[in-house]
């Protein structure tokens, strides 16, 4: 089934590269490079799900968008997939405590990004 995928980061090559994978998934896919567009974007379109990363500029991070998509109401049960380079033990504990739903490292396994994009938004169309 085709799903909308917002994807966040302020890397524009690591962007586009989530969005030929998930383009050859057939998704549809939104883009933003920072936590308060990504923010905005999500009202406006209500994605089936969102793929963070971590480490932005600005005042929403991966960490302060996470915990803003998981406590608006509007949000609350759209999956959020974190998607870093900077992986820390401490860092992915954080994560699923604001509410992530999985947290892949970078460079990542574009069978595991399909699979984890499945896995979350059949478990919310459920």
């Amino acid at each position: 089934m085709t799903s909308t995928i917002l994807v966040v980061d302020d890397q524009s090559d690591s962007r586009q590269l989530v969005r030929m994978v998930m383009e050859l998934e057939r998704h549809n896919i939104i883009e933003a490079a920072n936590g308060e567009k990504a923010l905005a974007m999500a009202h406006q379109y209500k994605p089936d799900c969102v793929i963070i990363d971590l480490r932005m500029p600005g005042r929403v991070d991966g960490f302060n968008l996470c915990r803003a998509i998981k406590n608006d109401p509007a949000l609350s049960a759209t999956p959020v997939i974190i998607l870093t380079a900077f992986f820390q033990q401490d860092e992915k504990k954080l994560g699923m405590y604001f509410g992530a739903d999985a947290f892949i490292e970078k460079p990542f396994n574009f069978s595991q990004l399909l699979d984890e994009v499945d896995r979350v938004t059949e478990r919310v169309r459920q």
